[in-house]
């Protein structure tokens, strides 16, 4: 198998299992961005890609959205320490709660 279809099916099982252990239907647009998470938006998981480093999978915030950040007008309900807040290594993620 070729290190490109590895590095695809490793990212849809984190992404399967990120999906899958959210607490609520999520109506949130999730998009790829390169190397920054546009203003007003959060982040769910970062990885390293081949020309993008880092590549962060982003939405807009909103209740009960697993964040690895908390950004203005939120608070956090609930944390958890996992891997794919940070390349290498694991990190707090915050469940968001509108202010």
């Amino acid at each position: 198998m070729k290190i490109g279809k590895m590095f695809g099916a490793l990212l849809a099982v984190l992404f399967a299992m990120t999906t899958l252990t959210t607490t609520q239907a999520s109506a949130a647009t999730y998009r790829w961005e390169c190397r920054y998470v546009p203003p007003g938006h959060v982040y769910s998981m970062v990885r390293a890609d081949q020309g993008c480093e880092p590549l962060y999978w982003v939405t807009l915030p909103e209740n009960g959205l697993w964040s690895c950040i908390v950004p203005a007008g939120y608070t956090y309900t609930a944390t958890r320490v996992n891997s794919n807040c940070r390349l290498g290594g694991s990190t707090t993620q915050y469940q968001l709660a509108k202010i």
